[in-house]
């Protein structure tokens, strides 16, 4: 199964302010990545992963396609 960022992030019972601080960016580009405004960046792809402690195909970093 692929799980958006936002539904990790409520699995991990985070705040965006939290999420954020874990993965060492501002607030509101975590916002951006969870509404699809902007991309992660393929820097922080893994530390995204490994932030909610799932494989990188788990993730579904385009959930409007």
């Amino acid at each position: 199964m692929r799980y958006t960022l936002k539904e990790l992030r409520a699995r991990k019972n985070v705040t965006q302010r939290e999420a954020a601080k874990g993965l060492g960016i501002a607030v509101q580009t975590y916002n951006k990545w969870e509404n699809d405004i902007s991309s992660v960046a393929i820097s922080k792809v893994q530390a995204v992963a490994d932030y909610f402690g799932v494989s990188l195909s788990e993730i579904s970093f385009c959930p409007h396609t």
